[in-house]
């Protein structure tokens, strides 16, 4: 909690003395699109094979944020999925960083868990299209972490940051991080809505000045989710707010990743940018309801 204070704290006085604006203007957003081509097919692509190790798999698991969203959810079905996920970990050494769901499952969750060090995640805040009067989105923040949830993943408003209305998105984002005191705030950018590698990297920006701890892709809800090009952008503005603030941001990698030479694939991009250093739950995580399985599979094979 100390540490969550003190950097509250300087973001206040940050915040002070510069506008999203200036903060955008601060740094360069050309040539990513670019850059992220050449780099991937020339260098990350080439490193695939290197990586596709056991090790390497299990860091996936490790980081991953095992995940339940369907219309079709319930208490018990929910309650079967916190099981399944000791049925099938039983074996392995490591297990999923959390378990995510919508918020009125916070409790189910939470309980289902009990001691075993994975966290309680949900999505609130008018997840997925984050069109909803914001004192909706604080409220269901709010109920959400008084049932139980350690992890809270919201969206930005997707419109607003396309109309370039930045200040109204962070004021927004400063908002709810503040309602999400004490917890894990991971901030959604839609980034195949945004489409665009620039746009991606301000979004980025914008949601780490606020406060996020973690910026993420994609609710998995849209037609196009996470896309290598996405990740690379994200991983170069976590990269360059820290260079610059000293100030170290975790990255979700969510929507579509369901097999393992996926999940090495994204591992790759941002151990490539960011470190190996990156590569924990602290501050790498894959949302995914469908790589567990696939893992299991690789490991075993391996």
């Amino acid at each position: 909690m100390r540490r969550f204070l003190t950097t509250f704290a300087d973001r206040i006085l940050r915040n002070m003395s510069m506008t999203i604006s200036e903060l955008i203007a601060s740094f360069k957003c050309e040539g990513i699109e670019e850059q992220a081509r050449f780099d991937i097919e020339s260098v990350i692509e080439k490193e695939l094979k290197l990586q596709y190790t056991a090790q390497n798999i299990k860091d996936c698991i490790a980081c991953m944020d095992y995940t339940t969203l369907t219309p079709k959810d319930t208490e018990e079905s929910v309650k079967a999925f916190v099981e399944s996920l000791y049925t099938k970990t039983a074996r392995l050494d490591v297990k999923p960083a959390a378990i995510c769901v919508f918020p009125n499952y916070a409790s189910v969750v939470k309980s289902g868990l009990e001691e075993s060090g994975v966290a309680t995640a949900v999505v609130a805040a008018g997840f997925p299209a984050s069109q909803t009067f914001l004192e909706l989105k604080k409220s269901e923040c709010k109920m959400a972490i008084q049932t139980g949830a350690e992890e809270v993943d919201i969206v930005i408003p997707v419109g607003k940051m396309l109309a370039m209305q930045y200040d109204e998105v962070y004021q927004e984002l400063v908002t709810l991080r503040e309602v999400c005191s004490g917890v894990k705030l991971k901030v959604i950018l839609e980034t195949g809505e945004l489409n665009d590698s620039e746009l991606i990297f301000k979004a980025a920006l914008i949601a780490i000045h606020a406060g996020a701890d973690f910026i993420k892709t994609s609710t998995g809800k849209v037609t196009v989710n996470a896309t290598p090009e996405a990740v690379y952008a994200m991983a170069l503005a976590i990269k360059a707010y820290y260079e610059k603030f000293g100030k170290k941001v975790g990255i979700k990698v969510a929507g579509g990743v369901s097999t393992t030479v996926t999940a090495i694939k994204y591992r790759t991009i941002v151990s490539h940018i960011l470190g190996e250093e990156w590569i924990t739950p602290e501050y790498f995580r894959i949302g995914t309801s469908k790589l567990l399985d696939d893992a299991i599979r690789s490991l075993n094979a391996l």
